[in-house]
């Protein structure tokens, strides 16, 4: 599969999701390079419908793009039931369970998933999979690492630290906390793991996202859009 094909095939999921969008909505933002794709598209959509929109950033990242895009900025502070929150994935499985992270933005990314009356996540079909396999994104207190991995490696389980590309030394998240991966392997029971992982006093949260969207949505590069309705889990 050549990288244009999936490039449109994230196209038709990002024109899909435009569809959730109401006046006046109080929007959470993900992060990572889909979530870049779908703003260059936002500004003239919300113009041509003459829409106002608030958004509430997950990462520096987002709220550089709600600021390039002239939208405007707003907090939990102010609104802490945004109407929708928007968002990508690097895994997801039939049943709604997602892998994210990739981007480090896990841990607010989550809170945003919590805490919203809707949640819609977007993704190429390369992307689907029958089961989740890919390595857990963690966000982890500094001090805990050696006692985390202690506990991991006692569970069979390999972590490691997230290297800068551009900067020498360990990714930190917008929360200061270090960034890491754990092989884990396919995932049984994602949700299990989820709680597992958390457990161990010192990781912070988990990239591991069980059943937190309304809806999922995959494009494919001939302009078909699979919708997984998901029975959300909420926590009120």
């Amino acid at each position: 599969m050549n990288r244009g094909e999936i490039l449109r095939a994230r196209d038709v999921a990002i024109a899909e999701v435009l569809k959730e969008l109401r006046d006046g909505m109080v929007i959470g933002l993900g992060s990572g390079t889909t979530i870049a794709r779908l703003m260059e598209r936002l500004g003239n959509y919300v113009k041509r419908n003459e829409l106002k929109l608030s958004f509430i950033p997950s990462s520096l990242q987002a709220k550089q793009l709600i600021i390039e895009g002239g939208f405007k900025l707003t907090s939990l502070d102010e609104c802490p039931r945004p109407d929708l929150v928007l968002d990508s994935f690097d895994q997801v499985d039939e049943s709604g369970n997602a892998v994210k992270g990739g981007g480090g933005a896990l841990l607010r990314e989550k809170v945003l998933a919590q805490a919203a009356e809707r949640v819609v996540y977007i993704g190429d079909f390369m992307k689907l999979k029958p089961r989740l396999d890919m390595p857990i994104p963690v966000e982890v207190l500094e001090y805990a690492f050696p006692h985390v991995k202690s506990v991991l490696n006692g569970w069979g389980m390999e972590i490691r630290l997230r290297l800068g590309k551009g900067k020498m030394g360990p990714i930190i998240s917008d929360n200061g906390n270090l960034i890491a991966d754990v092989e884990a392997g396919e995932l049984e029971n994602p949700e299990e793991l989820d709680e597992r992982l958390r457990s161990i006093a010192g990781i912070l949260e988990t990239g591991i996202f069980p059943r937190l969207a309304d809806l999922i949505l995959i494009g494919y590069p001939h302009g078909e859009v699979k919708r997984i309705v998901v029975e959300r889990r909420k926590i009120f």
